[in-house]
Formats: C-alpha cells, sequence, structure tokens
C-alpha cells in the first residue's frame, strides 16, 4: 500500500509584467492588488496575522526583488505549514505556492490533503498569465512503482477535476516523477508528482527550487509564445481576407476606406508581433536547454530526465519552423497589401479633395448670402422704422 510522508504541493505562476495596450505601471498595480489579496486570505482562512514590515516587502515589487509571507495554521483539523514567494524579475511577475504537512499519510488522505491546500490557492490575477504547474512531492514510506503511477493520476484527477494520461516519466533524486501536460501540448498548464525514495533526497530538492522555477518559466514562455501565433495567424488571415475583398475602392464610401486603411496598418503590425512570437521561442528555447543542462548536472547520474528534453526536441522541430513558414506565406500577401494601400490612400485623397471643395462651394454661397444680406442692412438702415414697420421685409432680412 502507498504510504507518503510529507506531502507537499506546490505551484508555480508566472504573469507578463505588460501586456498589449498594458503597461507596466498599470500591471504592477493589478498585480499588487493581488498580493495584498493573498495576505487577507490567509488572515482570513488561517487567522494568520502579518505585521505591517512584512506586508510592506511582500508589496514592494520595485524596491524588493524578492519576498515572502509564510504561514502556519489550522485547515479542515489539519496544520498545514509553507509560504507564498513572489518575484520580480526582466519580463514577467513570478508567484510560488509551497504548502505542506507534516506526517504519513495513505494515497486518499494525500487526496484530501490537497483539496484542503488548494483552498489556499488563489485566483490568478486579470493579467496575461504565461502559465502555471503544479508540482506535488513527498517521500515514500511504501508502495509500488504502479501504485505510484495510479496515484500520480489521483493528484491529476484532484487537481484538474478530469482524468489524465500521463505524458511522461523518469528519475530525479532517485525518485519517480510522473509528468502530465492538458488535453494537448498547447494547454500551458502542467502538473509534476515527484516521490522521492527517503527523507534525504526529499530535502535535497530545495536545492532545486530556483532551478525548477526558472525551467518552467521558459517553458510556458514557449508554449505562451506559440499560442499568440497561432491567434495572430488566425487574425492576419481574416484580415487579408476582408481586405481583398475591398479591393474595388471605387465602389467603397469614405469610411470603408478609411476602415480597409485601419486592416492594412493592423495586418503589418500583426505580422510583426508573429515575428516577435518567433523570437521569443527561439530565444526560450536555448535558455530551456542551457538549464536543464545545469539541473543534470547538479542531481544524480542515474537520474532519468530524458522526459524534460523530450518537450524541448518536439517544441524545437514544431513550434520555430511552422512560425517561420507563417511568416514567409504572409510576406507576400503584405507587399500586395502595400500596394494596395497606396490605391486606398490615393483613392481617400481624392475623396477628401472632393469633399473639400463641395464643402468651399457651399461655404462660397453662405457668403454671397451673407454679403447680401449686409448689403441690404446697411441700405435700409436709413429706413428702420419702415422696414421694421414693413413685416414681409423685416421676416426675409432677419432669415437672411
Amino acid at each position: 500500500m502507498l504510504k507518503l510522508v510529507d506531502p507537499t504541493l506546490n505551484l508555480f505562476s508566472y504573469t507578463l509584467k505588460q501586456g498589449l495596450g498594458v503597461g507596466e505601471p498599470e500591471t504592477r498595480k493589478v498585480y499588487v492588488k493581488f498580493l495584498d489579496a493573498l495576505a487577507e486570505q490567509l488572515h482570513q482562512k488561517l487567522n494568520v496575522s502579518f505585521t505591517p514590515e512584512q506586508k510592506q516587502k511582500f508589496l514592494a515589487l520595485q524596491e524588493k526583488t524578492v519576498a515572502d509571507l509564510p504561514f502556519t495554521g489550522n485547515l479542515n483539523n489539519q496544520q498545514v505549514k509553507g509560504r507564498y514567494r513572489r518575484w520580480n524579475v526582466s519580463d514577467n511577475y513570478q508567484l510560488f505556492f509551497d504548502g505542506y504537512v507534516d506526517g504519513e499519510y495513505q494515497a486518499d488522505q494525500v487526496i484530501k490533503l490537497i483539496e484542503s491546500l488548494q483552498y489556499l490557492i488563489p485566483e490568478p490575477p486579470k493579467l496575461e498569465n504565461i502559465g502555471k504547474t503544479w508540482m506535488l512531492s513527498g517521500w515514500l514510506e511504501s508502495g509500488t512503482n504502479l501504485e505510484a503511477t495510479e496515484f500520480a493520476k489521483l493528484v491529476y484527477k484532484c487537481l484538474f477535476k478530469k482524468d489524465g494520461v500521463s505524458q511522461g516519466s523518469g528519475e530525479f533524486l532517485g525518485g519517480k516523477v510522473v509528468e502530465f501536460w492538458g488535453d494537448k501540448i498547447e494547454d500551458n498548464c502542467q502538473l509534476l508528482v515527484i516521490l522521492y525514495p527517503d527523507e534525504a533526497a526529499c530535502q535535497e530538492c530545495n536545492d532545486f527550487y530556483i532551478d525548477w522555477l526558472d525551467l518552467l518559466c521558459y517553458r510556458h514562455k514557449i508554449i505562451w509564445a506559440y499560442e499568440k501565433s497561432l491567434l495572430l495567424k488566425d487574425r492576419l488571415v481574416s484580415n487579408y481576407n476582408q481586405i481583398v475583398e475591398m479591393r474595388n475602392t471605387s465602389r467603397l464610401n469614405l469610411q470603408k476606406l478609411m476602415d480597409a486603411m485601419g486592416k492594412l496598418s493592423q495586418f503589418a503590425i500583426d505580422l510583426n508581433y508573429l515575428e516577435l512570437q518567433y523570437s521569443t521561442i527561439k530565444v526560450n528555447l536555448e535558455k530551456y536547454e542551457n538549464k536543464l543542462a545545469e539541473i543534470q548536472a547538479k542531481a544524480k547520474p542515474t537520474d532519468d530526465l530524458q522526459f524534460l528534453q523530450d518537450f524541448c526536441d518536439r517544441a524545437k522541430q514544431h513550434y520555430p519552423k511552422q512560425i517561420q513558414k507563417d511568416i514567409d506565406n504572409f510576406r507576400p500577401c503584405l507587399e500586395i497589401l502595400q500596394s494596395l494601400t497606396d490605391t486606398i490612400r490615393g483613392t481617400v485623397e481624392i475623396r477628401k479633395a472632393e469633399s473639400d471643395r463641395n464643402f468651399q462651394a457651399v461655404v462660397g454661397i453662405v457668403g454671397v448670402g451673407l454679403s447680401t444680406g449686409g448689403t441690404v442692412a446697411s441700405a435700409a438702415a436709413g429706413f428702420k422704422t419702415e422696414i421694421q414697420a414693413n413685416h414681409t421685409i423685416n421676416s426675409a432680412i432677419n432669415t437672411l
């Protein structure tokens, strides 16, 4: 029978500092409110209080690169311990949740503990979230490989509320690792279940948390950038088709021509963003490989982390090539659309010139009317009494 000692639930979560149309100052305000809510959540759920200095350090994103918010309390008649640790790095905010309980538990008991610890997981901030990875770990007092595999499936079902199939497995610090993704690789969510062979290995894993934090960040950036490339591709195709339908500019009114100009501009911007996603993937693939090499060098020689390399190999084989192919396909379209842009711009200028001439003609007519009115008024100045007495003439002058 599987028995797990000191089960620990971790969450690695990543949020971009800047999104499209959202600057860093605005994002920082939202994220600070999110962090402040964590302290309030711990106070309400675990009756944990923090000093003003503790809260100030935790919320001071610009002044403190890293800060902790530790907690100890009773949850569902079970003492839980842990911390939130947040980082402010170059282009994203990182949050690490670390919750654990002491003691020895059977598989079904661990699942109930996970449900309790999940109660402390906050809703992600309403910002551009890159992705997240759950990690469930502890050391095995007893249990077979088959029991460990089935236990990992229970953990996945508990966290994601559905059945899952492992996409990879290996060995880390002598313990069994089982990895789950979402229904498909594009789902930017991951679960790692790590069952260490003894307490010493479980303690040694603390030296790897920063390595995991970096490695998983690169992984999520790769998938996030690829997801963005798919959205950009769909929008590029849609805009191109709509613009081509407007190629007969003689049939379009001025507003339709202006709309076409806007879509042409958006097409060029989106193509630049697509190239940016390509660069993001290439850079983070290199960082991922370098960090994985560091982890392998620190781990035991007998450890098997090929499942982590498999992700990199698949991503390297598919993602950059697909995006580069899309870029190559859209580049000629941009040249065609740039030619169409010149045509539309010329048509817009002609239409505006015609509109301006019509306006000038109207102004001229009004000017003549005003001039005539002025002459009449001047000529009639000596006959003010007579004019005022004549209702018909007086009404005509007032109207003019």
